[in-house]
């Protein structure tokens, strides 16, 4: 076909209108909708890996734990075990989350968390504030293995960037409780597949307390998966790695893994 000045002129036109259709688009995402929609992403009605986590302190000197986790998507409800399984300080501790969704009306129910300890032969319930301290050491608290709701921070999108190779929208969280540890969140969450590429967390002074920073973002078994994690305390100086291997999903698993007296068993399967 042969391209006329008129029809050069027509598909300009109409190349134009889109570039513009999809910058308005682009424009009416708000914070929450972006934050919405990371929320949302697809993770399958179960999934299975194992994990290295490595822990390095400031003066460099690290300690490797490998852990294995289960998780299972009841519809309203997400239940997930993680048990450490080596070194031998650590070896059996294992840790269940029930994660709830948000009700019709708004509110947000609070998860329900357990920590076996063998030398203590308990579960002991993670409740409340509980919730903000250190996982098991690590730079990660037990709120940033779990999910956290929608509706206890306000939204605002900053602008755009790219971090990473990587086109992102930079999001700011701030949450409806300032007696948080970390009440303030900066995150920058990828335009491709809304997985979050980076995040920083700040302290009730609005002082960088811990940085994100999210690497080996691919597809498996048809589902965005983030298979290492590095968090680092820029306070202290201590950062954790995660690293996940053997990642599956919509495996069969057996429901009575997920019970807290499941977790005194010391095996997940």
């Amino acid at each position: 076909m042969k391209l006329t000045k008129r029809s050069f002129a027509v598909l300009s036109a109409l190349l134009f209108a889109s570039a513009v259709l999809s910058s308005a688009y682009a424009q009416e995402l708000t914070g929450y909708d972006i934050a919405k929609r990371s929320h949302e992403v697809p993770e399958g009605e179960t999934s299975a890996y194992k994990a290295t986590m490595t822990l390095t302190s400031k003066k460099g000197k690290s300690r490797v734990r490998e852990v294995l986790m289960r998780s299972k998507d009841y519809g309203d409800t997400k239940k997930s075990v993680i048990y450490f399984v080596t070194p031998k300080d650590v070896a059996g501790v294992s840790y269940l989350s029930f994660e709830y969704d948000d009700k019709p009306d708004g509110t947000s129910p609070d998860s329900d968390n357990w920590l076996y300890m063998p030398a203590m032969k308990k579960v002991r319930r993670i409740s409340g504030s509980g919730k903000s301290d250190d996982f098991m050491g690590t730079d990660f608290t037990y709120e940033d293995i779990g999910e956290r709701s929608l509706t206890k921070d306000s939204y605002t999108l900053l602008g755009e960037e790219t971090v990473g190779g990587a086109d992102c929208w930079k999001v700011e969280a701030v949450s409806k409780d300032g007696s948080e540890k970390d009440p303030r969140r900066v995150t920058w969450i990828r335009k491709d597949n809304y997985l979050p590429q980076k995040a920083e967390f700040y302290d009730r002074q609005n002082t960088l307390h811990r940085e994100l920073l999210c690497e080996g973002i691919r597809k498996i078994d048809g589902y965005w998966t983030t298979t290492k994690m590095t968090m680092r305390n820029v306070q202290t100086g201590h950062s954790t790695v995660i690293e996940m291997k053997d990642v599956s999903y919509d495996i069969a698993m057996d429901d009575s893994m997920f019970t807290v007296s499941s977790l005194q068993k010391g095996k997940i399967k």
